[in-house]
């Protein structure tokens, strides 16, 4: 199992968000969009570029699209 931030996690493995490293807006922004600790998720592109896109596979929600500033912020571990 391996520890890093989502912007680092390979393109569509299934992660489980750990924590949220952020300040309490972004947070708040997070959770209402649907991503929680404990949640499983799966990253759909790897581009060097322009926001992540993500599916939350607990809540069964549509796809998302995160900045990558604040797709820094999430930590994920994956079984590799």
């Amino acid at each position: 199992m391996k520890e890093l931030n989502l912007t680092e996690a390979p393109s569509g493995a299934e992660l489980e968000v750990l924590e949220i490293n952020a300040g309490v807006v972004a947070k708040k922004r997070l959770i209402s969009m649907g991503i929680h600790p404990g949640n499983r998720i799966i990253k759909f592109n790897d581009s060097s570029w322009g926001p992540i896109l993500i599916k939350n596979i607990t809540l069964n929600s549509t796809k998302l699209a995160i900045g990558r500033r604040l797709a820094w912020k999430i930590q994920v571990r994956y079984d590799s």
